[in-house]
């Protein structure tokens, strides 16, 4: 298959509607395993674009709804290290171990809003925890 053309119905924040059209509280998708999006047919190279586009509007209504205010706004620019319209990235040193290289620097005590530093995720190792850190920034 190429592409499908989805079979969840989806509101504008990606929630997924059931039969009835009723959004599922809690529940949301994107890309091909949704449907509605461009109707019974699509135009050719807009694939990529609804994944992205619609992954991120999913992934925005997704936290907000497990966090509500607690959501942190992220900027994948500085995240990558980069500034719009830049094509480099942050790049660890020559040499650097790829940990070393994601590790804070020598002195930050807290990353991200502030909340949680890399001592306080390096505690937490069960296969329940999950964490995501990128560029030393706990997100």
């Amino acid at each position: 298959i190429h592409y499908c053309m989805g079979g969840l119905e989806i509101s504008a924040k990606s929630e997924v509607k059931d039969k009835k059209g009723k959004v599922i509280g809690g529940l949301y998708a994107a890309g091909e395993v949704a449907g509605g999006v461009h109707g019974n047919n699509r135009l050719g190279g807009s694939s990529l674009l609804d994944c992205v586009a619609f992954g991120r509007v999913a992934a925005r209504n997704c936290a907000e709804y497990m966090m509500g205010a607690d959501v942190v706004d992220t900027d994948l620019w500085k995240l990558a290290g980069g500034a719009p319209g830049s094509t480099e990235a942050a790049k660890p040193a020559a040499g650097a171990p790829a940990a070393a290289a994601a590790a804070p620097a020598a002195g930050a005590a807290a990353v991200s809003a502030g909340t949680y530093t890399m001592e306080e995720v390096a505690k937490h190792t069960t296969k329940d925890d999950c964490w995501v850190v990128l560029h030393g920034q706990v997100l």
